[in-house]
């Protein structure tokens, strides 16, 4: 039996509704999350610069999803991000 542990963050959502589905490689956009305070509060403050960036998704753990843009690498919540064809 595999059982992953890990540390839970201010981005973890475990609802129904927000499951989202990104592929390695895929063009995701990072869209404002207004709906979610922390969320928005943190991207605001901390990564106002990469709102409205596309990027090239790394990798893909549960809700967190690792984008490329530019030279940096940040792990958002897929609710952060949309698919770009």
């Amino acid at each position: 039996m595999d059982i992953s542990l890990r540390q839970l963050s201010l981005f973890d959502d475990f609802s129904q509704s927000s499951r989202a589905f990104f592929r390695v490689h895929e063009t995701v956009k990072v869209k404002e999350v207004k709906d979610n305070p922390e969320i928005y509060e943190y991207r605001k403050y901390y990564f106002s610069h990469v709102i409205g960036k596309k990027g090239v998704v790394q990798k893909v753990d549960g809700q967190s999803v690792l984008v490329g843009i530019g030279d940096e690498s940040i792990i958002f919540d897929a609710q952060e991000l949309e698919w770009v064809a």
